[in-house]
């Protein structure tokens, strides 16, 4: 095709500058925004169910802090994006050390019936009402009968504290 004067149009592969558009990763939209806030607060919800739950000092600890901005201000997409992935993270680091410690009481309740069954085989072991996950303030631990003399003799029980020191 010709041009009015008689002239060949310029074909180019190169883009025009004056006619490049601006490239976005991922538009920002207010329904884009409005859903990245929906699932920010959900997970909010969700870490705060978690963490009234078991609220023992390892499982505040893996609650990472989120920063806080300098001054108030809107956040845009990417930053949304990056609270809604810290905040993932967080949640699976809570929900991770929950299971940890459940683990650990299961262990300990076990260790006890253990020490009810064979108080020789466990000599001097203690457990606490922390360790077991239970509320109050008891203590197990595995002792001599007689002192001494039960020591030599070997007869060992498991005595049970009923109260806080």
């Amino acid at each position: 095709m010709f041009t009015s004067e008689g002239e060949a149009p310029v074909t180019s592969t190169e883009p025009r500058p004056d006619l490049a558009l601006a490239i976005l990763d991922a538009p920002e939209t207010p329904a884009s925004r409005r859903g990245m806030r929906e699932q920010v607060a959900e997970l909010q919800e969700r870490l705060r169910r978690v963490l009234e739950a078991d609220w023992a000092p390892e499982v505040l600890a893996a609650a990472a802090v989120v920063p806080v901005a300098e001054r108030p201000r809107l956040l845009d997409l990417g930053e949304l994006e990056r609270v809604r992935d810290d905040l993932v993270a967080s949640l699976d680091a809570v929900r991770g050390a929950v299971l940890a410690r459940r683990e650990r009481h299961a262990a300990n309740r076990a260790l006890l019936e253990r020490m009810f069954d064979d108080p020789d085989a466990h000599r001097g072991v203690r457990l606490t009402t922390d360790d077991l996950g239970l509320p109050g303030c008891c203590r197990w631990q595995v002792t001599p009968v007689l002192g001494l003399v039960g020591r030599l003799a070997g007869w060992w029980r498991v005595k049970v504290s009923s109260g806080c020191p």
